[in-house]
């Protein structure tokens, strides 16, 4: 068993015990610790950025883990980040342990790099599962506050990367009709993972932005965005299933925030690949961001 269909098991058993892994609860906390420890074993330290969420009325604390190499320009920052956080009620394992899990690989992967030019920051977010998405929200504010914003080269969001009805998704910089104008330099973060699957004969399609998820911060603060989805509750079309097998006008993630969302609710074929393409960035760039620029 590889080591992020292992976080996939202990992000199972954290909502089996604690009921879910929702925000400000604690199974939350147990996937933070988890986190956490796994990431002092890689070699990189952490720390918790704490925030409040005011969600119709009721305030409470809860926080996301930012993580970075010691190496690299603190003028040069690349960011990859994926919600910690699940919805009441369920494992949250497809949304969004899968990218969890794959953001937590990369990262040990990267640990274990012994030069590193460019400064790679991991984020685990909290508190995405509302009508806005909190912790990124809240740390692209602080970034702005502190001038530090101007930093960040790229943001890559992973969030939901192991659908049972998948495509290989690559976030479309060109689209014409996204709900938001995107970041000039977000085709480079494109390109980049195109190029990645290409040079694999791994079938991709551009996939429109939800704009409800953690890159909708980095995008309107004008931070070049990119990201990688297989898929929540819309459904597979046809060509798409032509190309990546599976069902035709099925969704792809036939569970998508149903208590259902657990281990069986998983393509780990698929997790593998996307885990792959994102460890990928993050040691390319901890190397080299020319393709960023």
């Amino acid at each position: 068993m590889s080591r992020v269909h292992g976080h996939l098991q202990q992000f199972q058993a954290m909502a089996d015990e604690h009921g879910d892994r929702a925000a400000g609860t604690p199974g939350y906390e147990a996937a933070a610790q988890y986190v956490e420890q796994q990431l002092e074993s890689a070699g990189l330290d952490s720390t918790r950025q704490y925030f409040t969420v005011d969600d119709d009325g009721e305030e409470f604390e809860t926080f996301n883990i930012i993580a970075e190499t010691e190496q690299g320009s603190d003028e040069e920052v690349i960011m990859l980040g994926a919600h910690l956080d699940g919805v009441p009620g369920g494992p949250g394992i497809n949304d969004n342990a899968s990218g969890a899990a794959a953001l937590l690989e990369a990262a040990t992967v990267l640990g274990a790099q012994d030069t590193v030019t460019n400064r790679i920051r991991f984020a685990w977010w909290g508190a995405e599962e509302f009508r806005r998405p909190h912790g990124s929200r809240h740390h692209v504010r602080d970034l702005e506050e502190e001038d530090e914003l101007e930093s960040v080269l790229a943001y890559v969001n992973v969030d939901m990367v192991a659908s049972t009805n998948p495509v290989i998704g690559v976030y479309d910089a060109q689209a014409a009709d996204a709900s938001m104008d995107i970041p000039e330099g977000s085709v480079k973060i494109m390109r980049f993972f195109a190029d990645y699957f290409d040079a694999r004969d791994q079938p991709w399609v551009a996939t429109d932005w939800d704009m409800a998820s953690d890159q909708r911060p980095f995008v309107r603060a004008d931070v070049p965005t990119g990201g990688l989805f297989t898929g929540s509750g819309e459904r597979k079309s046809r060509r798409e299933a032509d190309v990546f097998g599976g069902t035709a006008k099925a969704p792809r993630d036939p569970n998508y925030h149903t208590p259902q969302d657990d281990l069986d609710n998983v393509d780990l074929e698929t997790l593998d690949i996307m885990t792959g393409a994102i460890t990928h960035a993050a040691t390319t760039w901890a190397r080299d961001s020319s393709s960023l620029e």
